[in-house]
């Protein structure tokens, strides 16, 4: 069986390396309200994922619940660079929620 979380931080050891610069940082929050903390923590809780091309979309909830529709790549090393991101649609919430039975 898996290890239990105990600790707050506990998770970050199963997340990813994100990488953030000034461009896409700034166009998630200007453009879509979305932090990268918010961004982040979609990868702990992550329900729908599927490939378009060379990019990644993720259906994910945040630490506060904030249901998001998320853009990212994922770097031959692992690392994850999150494109775009926003709150998702009334269909995409309802996807969210049949693929989390």
């Amino acid at each position: 069986m898996g290890e239990l979380l105990t600790e707050p931080d506990s998770l970050s050891r199963y997340l990813p390396e994100f990488e953030w610069d000034d461009i896409n940082e700034g166009h998630l929050l200007d453009s879509h309200g979305v932090t990268v903390y918010e961004a982040e923590s979609c990868f702990g809780q992550p329900n729908t994922r599927k490939r378009s091309g060379d990019r990644l979309l993720m259906l994910g909830k945040t630490d506060d619940d904030r249901m998001l529709f998320l853009v990212y790549v994922q770097k031959p090393d692992g690392t994850v660079r999150v494109i775009s991101g926003r709150d998702m649609t009334a269909g995409e919430r309802a996807t969210y929620r049949r693929d989390a039975r």
